[in-house]
């Protein structure tokens, strides 16, 4: 379980990729479905829990680099998805294959980038933009925090602030999700945190049995909770019970992470969904909309809904191997950044 600054790690890789299909099972499904609860009570915590778990030692690096890093790994990315999603959807509006598309609303939710305030082309990308604010606050906490244990107050005081926030009568929700920013940089340092002391949990990595055993716990006590709790939506800032929405998406993501390292770590599949879920991220709704249209029954029932999942994660598979290796510049991959 070593790693090496700079290096991809196969399981972290795994990881992404199996978020990633949860993030498209969770949106193939209709809003008040249990599978749809269940996959909500973790696949945003998640994501900002992978996120963390490659900071390393990113403090170190000059603002200035680390910034331009990230705008062209995120900022950049959004804007291009989004523009090429407002076009797709402006074609299969003139297709007839959506009812209805608002021009005006559309161009400015890129901008503010709240779905909950302003429809987004892209849909899923408002997570890129709260990325990029969590990594900036986080460098900002870790360069100006004498320990870690300092940094885990501040970044408690904004899980707190966020949760106040949710369960005020006015609830404030600001640009690129920034009330989600404050949730998510809770787990973005609990991933940090994690990944900093992963060697004292090398007594369960290094056992089969015990991986199998504490995976299956930590699965049964986050599905539990889950059920207990109230629905969970980060970007529609919907927690339920604070302690119940921490512990379930932890419990669930260490069971996750643990059964991963146990007989999926180095699943090809997977593993190359998680280099490259902005394409994932960028362009599953449009496919999934395209299909329920030729094929309404994929949008009824969970065999069909979950049927739907498989086709679109595959078309998205296949069309994202092309994508990557001729036009990365539909993923925001452009080759005069690299000279910036």
């Amino acid at each position: 379980m070593a790693t090496k600054e700079k290096k991809r790690i196969d399981w972290i890789d795994t990881l992404r990729g199996i978020a990633m299909f949860f993030v498209v099972w969770g949106h193939c499904q209709k809003n008040n479905t249990f599978i749809r609860k269940y996959i909500y009570s973790f696949h945003m915590p998640l994501f900002f829990f992978i996120s963390g778990l490659t900071f390393g030692e990113s403090d170190k690096i000059p603002f200035k680099e680390y910034f331009k890093k990230k705008f062209k790994g995120l900022v950049v990315p959004y804007i291009t998805v989004n523009v090429i999603c407002y076009i797709l959807w402006i074609i299969l509006f003139k297709l007839g294959i959506i009812s209805k598309f608002a021009y005006l609303e559309n161009f400015l939710g890129m901008f503010y980038s709240n779905n909950k305030i302003l429809t987004i082309p892209c849909g899923p990308a408002w997570f890129l933009l709260s990325l990029f604010v969590i990594d900036m606050m986080f460098y900002f906490f870790k360069k100006n925090c004498k320990s870690d244990f300092e940094l885990g107050i501040v970044c408690a005081i904004c899980g707190i602030v966020s949760f106040i926030n949710s369960i005020s009568g006015y609830q404030i929700r600001g640009p690129w999700h920034i009330e989600a920013v404050f949730t998510g940089i809770v787990f973005y340092y609990l991933g940090y945190l994690f990944m900093k002391n992963i060697k004292h949990f090398d007594f369960i990595f290094k056992d089969k049995l015990r991986m199998f055993i504490y995976g299956g716990l930590l699965f049964i006590l986050g599905f539990v909770g889950q059920y207990i709790n109230r629905r969970v939506s980060m970007d529609g800032n919907l927690y339920g019970s604070i302690f119940l929405f921490y512990f379930n998406s932890l419990c669930t993501s260490g069971s996750l992470i643990l059964f991963i390292n146990l007989i999926l770590k180095r699943s090809i599949i997977f593993k190359n969904v998680g280099k490259k879920t902005m394409f994932f991220l960028g362009y599953q709704y449009i496919i999934i909309v395209t299909l329920k249209h030729f094929y309404p029954i994929l949008g009824s029932g969970n065999l069909y809904m979950f049927i739907n999942t498989l086709i679109t994660f595959t078309i998205l598979y296949i069309l994202s191997i092309p994508v990557y290796k001729f036009l990365p510049c539909l993923v925001g991959k452009f080759k005069f950044l690299s000279k910036i």
